[in-house]
């Protein structure tokens, strides 16, 4: 093979000496493409912001725009799980699973339902507890997908949900009380204090039980009760008693090696830094929000190194999913910290200049506020 000028391209042109037949070569750029496109995802850039053109930039983006990553199997037994969605203009919604620092699973879904619940938690093996707030279908799919599973309720929720119905500063001595206790219940975290706040419940359900039971007649001669919103308030924290699942932390404490938690403040945090990432890209089609999420979520970094005795939490071993890796290529680190996008800058919000000056014409004047 010898050079034989170029292509209109401006490749290279190789003719075969003995045959007499020509051919350029072809180099895969696929891996370097999809590379290039997640790190601009990851970052705060925008896409005239590279160190190549917008344009070459949006070439570079096919690759990764047209694939879906793919929903790994787990086969190994986590202690807890973590679940918890994240809404995408109320047109969709992502479902995401967290155990050990790890994102394990993620579902796109219209509605948050016990169909959508359990087609995450049918990829997932059934972990000891599932740390959830209780809504959109979960405790249906858990009935049939994991029904040798635990639930622990979100104790801050179910304070927040205490808080929607009386108020942040209810008028009445009943309301104070009832979300001083709400409020009180998410601080609760070993058994002693569990014990201290049923009892300091039970003591107000005691003293304003017969009040909360004073009904009105209207107009139409219906009756109703007098105190609506903390009727529903009084009967959620029933209910929530009832059904055993804000003291799961204290039953199973010995059936797992790491504590188990009362909150989702982990995925949170990591939900977070999604949300903050879909507005450093602000504009993206609801398919590419979609897209984008499960390229994150295949893509979360495992967490530093824990120094000796900083946390509880065991040290885990995750197998690496880049895309642009080899499939050998491990990585085995311990997890004390909430998981991050991976970027190499920190996702802060920055207030994007306007690229033209505002005419004076089109500016509001103070005469336009009628001052």
């Amino acid at each position: 093979m010898r050079t034989n000028g170029a292509t209109s391209v401006g490749r290279t042109r190789w003719r075969c000496e003995e045959c007499g037949s020509s051919t350029s070569r072809t180099y895969d750029r696929r891996a370097a493409d999809l590379r290039s496109g997640l790190d601009w995802l990851f970052s705060k850039r925008t896409l005239s912001e590279g160190p190549v053109s917008a344009r070459t930039q949006q070439r570079r983006n096919r690759l990764m725009w047209s694939l879906m990553p793919p929903v790994p199997l787990v086969w190994e037994h986590h202690d807890v799980v973590r679940v918890d969605g994240i809404w995408l203009h109320r047109r969709a919604v992502v479902l995401i699973a967290v155990a050990d620092g790890h994102v394990i699973g993620w579902r796109m879904a219209r509605h948050e339902d016990s169909v959508a619940w359990g087609l995450l938690m049918g990829r997932i093996a059934a972990p000891r507890v599932l740390v959830c707030d209780g809504g959109g279908g979960i405790a249906k799919a858990m009935r049939h997908i994991w029904p040798g599973t635990s639930t622990q309720r979100r104790l801050f929720h179910i304070a927040m949900n205490v808080t929607t119905l009386t108020g942040m500063r209810p008028r009445l001595r009943a309301g104070r009380q009832l979300r001083r206790i709400a409020i009180a219940l998410s601080h609760v975290k070993d058994g002693d204090r569990m014990r201290q706040w049923l009892l300091g419940y039970n003591d107000r359900e005691t003293t304003w039980h017969q009040w909360l039971k004073e009904t009105s007649t209207h107009g139409d001669g219906s009756q109703a009760d007098t105190h609506q919103r903390l009727v529903k308030a009084r009967n959620l924290l029933n209910r929530r008693i009832k059904e055993d699942t804000m003291g799961t932390f204290i039953a199973m404490a010995d059936q797992c090696q790491s504590p188990v938690p009362t909150t989702n403040n982990l995925l949170e945090s990591w939900n977070k830094q999604l949300r903050t990432m879909l507005r450093n890209h602000n504009g993206l089609s609801l398919e590419r929000e979609t897209r984008a999420i499960c390229w994150c979520a295949t893509n979360t970094p495992p967490c530093p190194k824990a120094t000796p005795g900083s946390s509880t939490t065991p040290t885990t071993t995750r197998t690496s999913n880049d895309p642009t890796t080899s499939p050998g290529n491990t990585a085995s680190k311990a997890c004390t910290q909430p998981p991050a996008c991976p970027n190499t800058t920190s996702h802060r919000l920055e207030r994007i200049p306007h690229t033209r000056q505002i005419p004076q014409r089109h500016r509001l004047t103070r005469t336009q506020y009628g001052v």
